[in-house]
Parts: C-alpha cells; sequence; structure tokens
C-alpha cells in the first residue's frame, strides 16, 4: 500500500527525533558514568560522596514508588520529597558545614536518615493497600466528575460559612488588640507586633484556641477550595459568589495575627487545587500568578513591620522572604538537636500537648524553649521556633523517633494518597485532597500530630465526608464492594 509523501515525511521525522534523544540519553549517561562520577570522587570528601550516594538512592527509590520526577502527576509524598529537599536537606548541608558543634553529627544523620525511612514508609503502604504506581497515572487522568448542583450543598455551605464567621468576631473580640490593625496605624513598631501577635495567637486565654486553629487552618481553606471546585466544574451561580465571599473571609481571618503563613497558604492550596482540576497541566502563566500572589501578604507585612529601617525596602523584605523560606527551617532543626538531649532532656512524648494532658504529664512548650534558646539575649518574653517534623520527634524520642518517626510520616502520607487515588473526583474529594498536600506537605516546617490534627489531615477528611452528596454516598458503597487498583 503506498502512503502518501506528507505521512511518510512525518513518519521519518518522529523517527529521526527517537533516535536523537536515545542518543542523547545515552551521552548524557556515558558523560555522569565516566567524567562526572570521577570528578566528584577524586574532589569530594568522603562523608560528601555518601551524603549524595544517600540522596541518589533516595531519588531511585521515590521515582519508582511515586514517579516524583513527573511534575505533572504530584502526588503528596512526592510534593513533601521536593519540599524537604529545598527547604531542609539542601540548607541543611551548608549549616552542617558551617557549624562545630558537637551535635552537628547528629543533625546530619537526621536530616538525611529521611531520604531512607520515608521511602520505606511509602513502600511498606504500597505494599499494605496494594497500590500500583500506573494508579497515579489513572488517576491524574481520569475527569473531574460532573456533581448534581442541589440546594443542599448550598445550605450546608452557609451553615458552616455563617458558623466560621461568628468564630471570627468571637475571636476579635477576645484578642481585643488585632496586631494587623495595630500595624497598620503604626509602622515600624516591629517589636510591639511580634508581641501582639503571640498575644493575640499562642499565649491568647482562651477554651477555644483550639477551634480558632481549626477554622484558620481547615474549614475556612476547605469551603474556599469548595466553592472554587464547583464554580470551575461549570455551575457558575451561586459558587462564584460564594467563593469570593468565602474567599475574603478566609483571607481577613488569616491576616490578623500578621502571621504570613496563613494567607500565603490560601494561595497555595488554590493553585494545587487548580492544578489537581487541570489533571496535572497548568500554564506558565497560573504558576507566575501564583507565585506573585503567594508573596504578596508575607511582602506586605515586612515592608510594614521594618517601614524606615533597612528591612523597610522591597529587596530587604525580599530577602528576609528567602532567609524565612529556604534557611530558616534548617537553621531550626539544628537548634533542635543541639537542645535534646545536650540542654533539655528528651520529653518521651510530653511535647504532645494532647497526650501529656489526657495522661497527667508536664507538658513543655518546645517551640518555645527552642526559640528563646536561639534568640537569647534579644528583647522578647515569647517566641515560637516551629520546626521540621523530625526535630519534635528527636526532642522526645532521640534519633530512634526520628528513624521510627519519618517511617510513620511516609506510610501516612502514602496512604492518604492511596485513598484519594481511590476516590471519585469530586468537588469535596478534590477539596480534602489539596488540604492534605499541603499539610503534609508543611511537615518541613510542623510537628506530624499538628499536621494530623489541627494542622489538616483529619478534618479535611470528615468536611469531604460531610460535604458529599447522597448520590455520592450511594457510588461509594458501589464501589466499596469493587476492587480499588487493577493490576
Amino acid at each position: 500500500m503506498l502512503l502518501p509523501d506528507s505521512f511518510n515525511s512525518v513518519t521519518h521525522l518522529s523517527v529521526s527525533r527517537s533516535l536523537t534523544g536515545e542518543a542523547l540519553h545515552w551521552f548524557a549517561w556515558l558523560t555522569v558514568i565516566f567524567l562526572l562520577v570521577p570528578a566528584i570522587m577524586v574532589f569530594l570528601p568522603g562523608l560528601a560522596l555518601l551524603s549524595l550516594g544517600v540522596a541518589v538512592v533516595s531519588i531511585w527509590m521515590m521515582h519508582r514508588l511515586v514517579s516524583v520526577f513527573d511534575l505533572r502527576q504530584l502526588t503528596i509524598p512526592a510534593f513533601f520529597y521536593y519540599l524537604y529537599f529545598a527547604v531542609i536537606l539542601i540548607p541543611g548541608w551548608f549549616i552542617y558545614a558551617d557549624e562545630i558543634t558537637p551535635s552537628r553529627g547528629r543533625f546530619l544523620f537526621g536530616i538525611e536518615s529521611v531520604l531512607l525511612t520515608v521511602p520505606l514508609g511509602i513502600a511498606i503502604a504500597n505494599v499494605f493497600f496494594g497500590f500500583r504506581r500506573r494508579s497515579i497515572r489513572a488517576y491524574f487522568a481520569r475527569p473531574v466528575e460532573r456533581e448534581d448542583f442541589d440546594d443542599r450543598a448550598v445550605r450546608l455551605f452557609f451553615l458552616f460559612f455563617t458558623g466560621a464567621i461568628v468564630v471570627v468576631l468571637i475571636y476579635i473580640r477576645e484578642a481585643r488588640t488585632i496586631p494587623l490593625f495595630y500595624l497598620i496605624r503604626h509602622p515600624g513598631e516591629t517589636i510591639v507586633a511580634a508581641m501582639l501577635r503571640e498575644d493575640s495567637l499562642k499565649l491568647l486565654k482562651s477554651h477555644l484556641t483550639y477551634l480558632y486553629a481549626v477554622l484558620r487552618g481547615t474549614i475556612f481553606p476547605f469551603l474556599i477550595l469548595f466553592a472554587f471546585a464547583r464554580y470551575r466544574g461549570g455551575k457558575k451561580r451561586p459558587w462564584h459568589s460564594l467563593f469570593l465571599l468565602s474567599l475574603l473571609g478566609g483571607v481577613f481571618y488569616g491576616s490578623l495575627t500578621i502571621e504570613k503563613s496563613p494567607v500565603a497558604a490560601i494561595v497555595g492550596m488554590l493553585f494545587l487545587l487548580y492544578y489537581l482540576l487541570r489533571g496535572g497541566r497548568v500554564g506558565r502563566l497560573a504558576s507566575v500568578a501564583a507565585v506573585m500572589l503567594f508573596l504578596c501578604f508575607p511582602l506586605a507585612v515586612i515592608l510594614l513591620a521594618y517601614n524606615g529601617s533597612e528591612g523597610g525596602t522591597l529587596w530587604g523584605a525580599m530577602r528576609a522572604i528567602g532567609i524565612r523560606l529556604f534557611y530558616s527551617p534548617a537553621q531550626i532543626v539544628y537548634a533542635y538537636f543541639e537542645v535534646f538531649p545536650a540542654v533539655i532532656p528528651f520529653q518521651h512524648g510530653a511535647s504532645i500537648v494532647k497526650l501529656a494532658s489526657l495522661v497527667g504529664w508536664k507538658s513543655l512548650d518546645i517551640p518555645n524553649a527552642v526559640g528563646m534558646y536561639m534568640t537569647a539575649g534579644a528583647d522578647l518574653n515569647t517566641i515560637s521556633a516551629n520546626s521540621c517534623f523530625i526535630g519534635n520527634l528527636n526532642a522526645d524520642f532521640g534519633l530512634v523517633g526520628v528513624v521510627l518517626g519519618a517511617v510513620l510520616a511516609g506510610f501516612l502520607m502514602q496512604a492518604a494518597s492511596i485513598y484519594f487515588c481511590s476516590r471519585p473526583k469530586t468537588a469535596a474529594t478534590l477539596s480534602a485532597h489539596t488540604i492534605c498536600m499541603w499539610a503534609f506537605g508543611l511537615l518541613v516546617t510542623t510537628a506530624l500530630p499538628t499536621t494530623l490534627l489541627s494542622g489538616g489531615v483529619a478534618f479535611a477528611l470528615l468536611l469531604s465526608w460531610i460535604f458529599r452528596s447522597p448520590a455520592q454516598r450511594d457510588d461509594y458503597r458501589g464501589r466499596e464492594s469493587r476492587p480499588v487498583f487493577a493490576d
């Protein structure tokens, strides 16, 4: 059979491209094996070679387990893994090189052990749940399900939103002096604003403190994401208005304490939801806009706080944010390894406030203790130095806790990822998926119990169950009787 010349030319072109790509692939590998590896072995010390080997093995494991290199199929463990490399591991190597205290060895072991223990936990979860990597591809290829937009969802949304607004009003009354309002009226009052932030959150004497944290970390974000997902699902009214209403409420409440992360987190979660709705395909414009919006509120707070001083310039604010994101978290982790057990003995679980209150233990405010240690001599009575989850594990149980806790963290984040891969892509499940992805990603700056409870995971799953429609409940019952993953 004779084929058109145009078809033959296209076929020839595709074959040529595939041969060129294969040749470049093998050339790259030969370059690495015969040039890069010998150079590394000559110029790098033995410890650096060992660290590099651990990183290479870890990357290989993560790619085999969750396709970590595929940016269009980003899973919960892969999202955490990227953040851990950027925020903890790479800065941690520089901190290890600069420090001379005896705890530097324990610190290096702690941050590098995560590279192997988290993948181990993921592998255990895959075996336990019978999960295959191809299910990730199937999940992202699956379209978002069309839902019935009934009045029940609108009434339920209004019920939660009204309750959230009532809680916000109660919070404003209890906090009295709101840091955001004070900073707007008194720009440049950095120390006073910092003390007000502590008083309005950590030191606030209220029976609703836990509810305030859950409202900011889970309830408002879920309402925003749920309304956005339904609006993107094709139903413009009333979900467009509900999205804007909940977004304004969430941003307002998140900005009151002048903490930089709550408002930025809303922007980050909206981008992750957009990523999931689009099946992992987002354009450059959306990516650039997300980064700019993510930085807006932190920049505004820093510029107001340091108005008239050296940090009050745009460059100074950008530099402060860069240090806060890509250096301070690893520095705080190092302080945790330096303080425990050399300065303060291991707590054996007493740092978990809820657990300590249940069993009658005396609880230590570890973030405050480490923060005061790091800022010794500063004119501050209280400060919070929240650490990557391995810092809290070391404070409680030492290196054994770091190793076992990281395996558990890997198992839990992969279990959550498997759960969402097995569920239909609806507004409720996608919103919960987004919150869980963000919450597990924040393990680079948050303790594991906080991530599971007030940090968002447990309440996101609960809200996804509450907001599912009756038709989805029937569908879930049918799905439970079928195998989740096909080999």
